[in-house]
C-alpha cells in the first residue's frame, strides 16, 4: 500500500457516495423522468458523480502496481475524474440557469463550452505531455503544473452559478429563491480540502452530498409546484401575495393569461392532448419571464405571471415576447390545435388597492382582451365564469 494515502478510508468514502447517489435516483425517479432541461443537467450530475466515486478508488488501488494495464487504468481513471468534476460543475450552472430562469442565453452557453473545450484540450495534451499530472515507472500519480488549472475551472463555474443565481435574485426580486449554499458549500469545502492534502480523496462524495442538498430543496419546494406542469402554483401565489402586504413598496406587475378555446383541444382531442397544452405553455411562459418574474398555474389553463418591475417597456416586451413564442410554437410544430392567451396586466399598488382588488383588476383586463379575441375568431367562448 502506498504510504502517502490510506485505501480503507478513499474506499469508505466513495462507497458513502455510491450509496447516497443511488438512494436518491431510486428516490427521485418519478421526479427525473420529467424531461426538463434542469432535470437532465440535474441527472446528468448524478453521472458524472456515480462514477467518479467509482473511478477514484480504481484509481487509488491501480498507483504503485507496476505493469502496463494498472498504468491504464489509472491515467484513464485520473483522466475521468478531471474531466467529470468539471462536468459536474457545468452541468451545475445549467441547472440552475434552467432552473431560475427557464433558459440559458447564447452567450452564456458559449462562455461556458468555451471553458470545458479548454479543459478538455488540456487533459488531452496530458496524454501525451504530462502537465496536469504524471504515473511514473512505478505507476505512483504525480501532480503537475497544470493541476490547480482545473481547481481554477472547477471555481470559475462556481462563481459563474453564483453569478446566475445572485443576478437573478437581483432581477426577480422576492419572486426568486433556492438556497444556493446547498450545493456551494460542500463543493468548496470538499474541493480546499482534496487540494491542500494528496492523498485525501472527497471531491465525488462531496458532490454526492450537493446533489442530495438539491434533492431536498426541491422536495421542500414541492409544496409550491404544479403536479402537472412543474411551474409554480397557488399555494405560491398566496404565498408570496402575503409578502406582498408587508411591503407595500415593491414594484411588482401582475400578467394573467388565458389559453383561447381550451375546452375544445380537451373535448376534440382529450385530456392528455390538453396537458400536453399546458405543459408546452408553461414552457413559453417561462422563457418569456426570464429572469425577471415567475410563472403561476392559477387555475385550469389560467396562468398568472408576477414580474418585478413596472415599467411600461419590460412589460410589453414580455408580453410581447411571449405571444412571439406561442407564434413560433405553432409554426414549429405540427400539432392539431394552435396555442394562444388572451392577456391582461396590472401593476401592483397596495398603497391604494388590496390583493383582492389586484387580482379581480388582472383578471378584469384579460377577460377583456378574450372577449375581443372570441369577437374576431370564429370560435365560441367556452371559458365558465
Amino acid at each position: 500500500m502506498n504510504p502517502l494515502f490510506n485505501l480503507e478510508s478513499i474506499y469508505v468514502a466513495n462507497i458513502i457516495g455510491i450509496v447516497l447517489i443511488v438512494v436518491l435516483i431510486i428516490c427521485n425517479l418519478w421526479r427525473l423522468q420529467s424531461k426538463t432541461s434542469a432535470n437532465k443537467n440535474l441527472v446528468l450530475m448524478m453521472f458524472f458523480a456515480l462514477t467518479s466515486c467509482i473511478a477514484d478508488p480504481i484509481s487509488y488501488t491501480m498507483k504503485g502496481i507496476p505493469g502496463l494495464m494498472p498504468k491504464i487504468a489509472v491515467y484513464a481513471t485520473s483522466t475521468w475524474l478531471f474531466a467529470a468534476n468539471m462536468l459536474a460543475v457545468l452541468c451545475w450552472v445549467r441547472f440552475l440557469g434552467y432552473y431560475l430562469n427557464g433558459s440559458i442565453t447564447r452567450r452564456h452557453k458559449i462562455a461556458l463550452n468555451a471553458i470545458i473545450v479548454a479543459g478538455v484540450a488540456v487533459l488531452i495534451i496530458n496524454l501525451f505531455h504530462p502537465i496536469v499530472f504524471s504515473i511514473d515507472e512505478n505507476n505512483l500519480y504525480k501532480r503537475k503544473s497544470f493541476y490547480f488549472f482545473f481547481t481554477v475551472i472547477d471555481y470559475l463555474l462556481v462563481i459563474n452559478s453564483l453569478f446566475t443565481y445572485y443576478r437573478s435574485k437581483q432581477r426577480g426580486g422576492v419572486l426568486k429563491f433556492f438556497p444556493i449554499w446547498v450545493y456551494i458549500v460542500p463543493i468548496i469545502i470538499g474541493g480546499i480540502i482534496q487540494s491542500l492534502f494528496y492523498g485525501i480523496s472527497v471531491i465525488p462524495t462531496s458532490i454526492a452530498i450537493s446533489i442530495a442538498g438539491i434533492l431536498a430543496s426541491l422536495q421542500n419546494e414541492m409544496i409550491y409546484r404544479d403536479a402537472l406542469t412543474g411551474v409554480f402554483n397557488r399555494t405560491y401565489l398566496d404565498y408570496q401575495l402575503k409578502k406582498f402586504a408587508k411591503r407595500p413598496k415593491l414594484k411588482i406587475t401582475g400578467i394573467m393569461l388565458d389559453l383561447n378555446d381550451f375546452k375544445r383541444i380537451n373535448d376534440e382531442l382529450g385530456h392528455s392532448v390538453g396537458d400536453e397544452a399546458l405543459i408546452a405553455t408553461t414552457r413559453i411562459l417561462q422563457k418569456g419571464v426570464g429572469s425577471l418574474g415567475s410563472v403561476v398555474r392559477y387555475a385550469g389553463d389560467e396562468f398568472i405571471l408576477l414580474i418585478n418591475t413596472q415599467d411600461d417597456e419590460q412589460i410589453k416586451a414580455r408580453i410581447e415576447k411571449i405571444l412571439y413564442l406561442f407564434e413560433k410554437y405553432n409554426a414549429d410544430n405540427e400539432k392539431k390545435y394552435t396555442l394562444s392567451a388572451s392577456i391582461g396586466y396590472h401593476k401592483l399598488d397596495l398603497k391604494n388597492e388590496n390583493i383582492d382588488t389586484f387580482i379581480n383588476t388582472i383578471d378584469s383586463r384579460m377577460y377583456e382582451n378574450k372577449k375581443a379575441f372570441y369577437a374576431t375568431h370564429k370560435v365560441m367562448d367556452r371559458r365558465k365564469r
